[in-house]
């Protein structure tokens, strides 16, 4: 039996059963057997309002073994993850906090912008930061699914996404912007209730002023 040489995660973390890097036509694939299929960004919006929570969470864990070529699951089990010098969710909050963002975006209006529901959910990946690495690539790959660039050459487009910032620095030239939460001042990204909070006004006509977030393709409208 041929042996995979020893891999490892951006963090360190070593890769104990390495699989194969997921192409841009697999992440189609994992895309489609959850439901979405939609051959514009408003189609898939509609149809991830119908994906149940254990589907979406399964795909995103599928997403991220993939990116880092993983046969198994790296999701972190205990402690906590950390976003720079900021804490992110406790593990135990985590499934709560997946729970309302999806509550968030089953019940958002029909009118809301399907750039921005793939927006929140790119950003509801980065704040939970359930992985032991990739939490970016894959929030990207997840954001894009509901944009323009994941129908027009999507080829390119995924390998710019699904690119690791560590891959994209020592490469040179043009890095991608990753997604950036900017919750309020006083509000923490290791609270629940803050960060519920915050994806809530994401999708809010109340807060439709610039500077909420960054993200690779700039702050979306809420409204198209």
């Amino acid at each position: 039996m041929e042996k995979h040489p020893k891999q490892t995660t951006m963090n360190g973390t070593e890769i104990k059963n390495p699989g194969e890097v997921l192409s841009a036509e697999g992440l189609k694939n994992l895309v489609t057997e959850v439901g979405i299929d939609g051959s514009t960004p408003k189609e898939r919006a509609d149809q991830f309002k119908n994906v149940s929570l254990e589907d979406f969470a399964g795909l995103i864990d599928n997403i991220n073994r993939g990116v880092q070529g993983s046969a198994d699951s790296l999701i972190l089990e205990d402690g906590v993850m950390k976003i720079g010098d900021k804490e992110t969710i406790p593990v135990e909050y985590r499934y709560e906090v997946m729970s309302e963002l999806m509550r968030l975006i089953k019940e958002s209006s029909d009118d809301v912008n399907p750039e921005r529901l793939g927006d929140v959910a790119a950003l509801g990946i980065v704040l939970l930061h359930p992985f032991q690495d990739g939490n970016g690539r894959t929030a990207r790959i997840v954001g894009s699914i509901f944009h323009e660039e994941y129908d027009d050459g999507w080829e390119n487009n995924y390998g710019i996404v699904s690119e690791s910032r560590d891959v994209a620095r020592a490469r040179g030239g043009f890095m991608i912007n990753g997604y950036i939460p900017y919750l309020p001042e006083g509000k923490s990204q290791s609270n629940p209730e803050d960060v519920i909070a915050y994806l809530e006004s994401l999708l809010s006509s109340e807060h439709e002023d610039s500077g909420l977030y960054t993200g690779p393709f700039g702050q979306a409208s809420l409204y198209k």
